[in-house]
């Protein structure tokens, strides 16, 4: 697979979905193909120069790197990916699970499925079958199949990351330190402003 035949396909895709619809897609780098790259401090002077003045934005010709960086940053740009524009065209919202969390992504349930119905079959090992096996697998995937895996992420996983996400609330906040506070009595503030100084 590459970002060429994806988008494709993608593009195919959008004529069978109905408008406002939702699309979750993971970070898989056919997925994220950029059509405008965002300059990072390891472009070339030179690159990030050129991306200013094909927007139109100002700079003077003697600033360094940084400088221009900072320039780039207050324009608030972001990545623009290709099947993201794709899905504008038919007001279709991609939705991007966060890198390395493909628990809460579905259809890695779903091909789960598909492969242990391939390696449960698999007797002869030719590619001819394995072909023949995949598409018997597919077709046994039925709309009960994704809405189980589908509410398993929700009632599972969601509700274990909000648990998760407080914890680490409750565990980050109490150190929390303000440097602006008067109280000499409080040991760590008194060692941070002694490091400060």
């Amino acid at each position: 697979m590459n970002a060429a035949k994806f988008e494709d396909w993608f593009s195919k895709i959008m004529d069978k979905l109905e408008e406002n619809s939702v699309v979750v897609m993971d970070n898989a780098p056919y997925h994220s193909r950029k059509t405008d790259k965002i300059p990072t401090s390891k472009w070339k002077k030179a690159n990030i120069q050129q991306w200013l003045r094909a927007r139109g934005i100002m700079f003077a010709d003697d600033m360094v790197k940084i400088e221009l960086l900072h320039i780039v940053k207050q324009q608030q740009a972001t990545d623009v990916y290709a099947v993201n524009e794709i899905a504008k065209r038919k007001n279709v919202t991609i939705l991007r699970l966060p890198p390395y969390h493909c628990e809460l992504n579905p259809i890695e349930m779903i091909w789960a499925q598909v492969k242990n119905y391939v390696a449960a079959r698999n007797s002869t090992f030719k590619f001819c079958d394995m072909v023949r096996l995949f598409t018997e697998a597919i077709n046994v995937v039925t709309p009960e199949n994704w809405k189980k895996c589908i509410d398993h992420v929700i009632t599972d996983f969601e509700e274990k990351f909000w648990q998760l996400d407080g914890i680490i609330e409750s565990a980050i906040e109490p150190f929390i330190i303000n440097l602006n506070d008067s109280d000499d009595s409080s040991v760590s503030n008194t060692s941070c402003e002694s490091n400060i100084e």
